[in-house]
């Protein structure tokens, strides 16, 4: 069924991801391709969000995932202020109150991707806080 022009301009993008959708499909495939297993994506609450909830043998692992285009704003890890950082501790804490899952080892991982045309780097960090 064609779309009229009013439905083109509000969804007619070829790619209607986000960046950072993108940027947390790419992270995902990595950790997949690295044994672990996808617990849950975007976990939110009123306090935040965290991206990727992952577990690998029995740790549970929350992963921030950034994405820059470029250095201007600086690299990509550097994004997780500490700030941040109390930001994903608190909602892990309410991920675990609400959920109950079972661990033995918990740790916070950051995924940094920088996608500089046509280069896409990527730097993962265990246990980054």
């Amino acid at each position: 069924m064609p779309r009229s022009p009013s439905q083109l301009r509000w969804g007619g993008r070829l790619k209607n991801r986000s960046p950072g959708a993108w940027g947390e499909d790419l992270a995902l495939r990595y950790l997949i391709g690295h044994g672990y297993e996808l617990v849950e994506r975007n976990y939110r609450t009123r306090r935040g969000e965290i991206d990727l909830i992952v577990r690998k043998d029995d740790a549970l692992v929350f992963v921030e995932v950034k994405l820059r285009r470029g250095t201007g704003y600086g690299d990509p890890l550097e994004a997780v202020t500490p700030r941040k950082q109390s930001t994903l501790r608190s909602v892990a804490e309410h991920y675990l109150y609400a959920r109950s899952p079972h661990y033995d080892t918990l740790r916070f991982d950051v995924i940094g991707i920088l996608a500089d045309r046509p280069d896409v780097r990527m730097h993962h960090v265990e246990d980054a806080f």
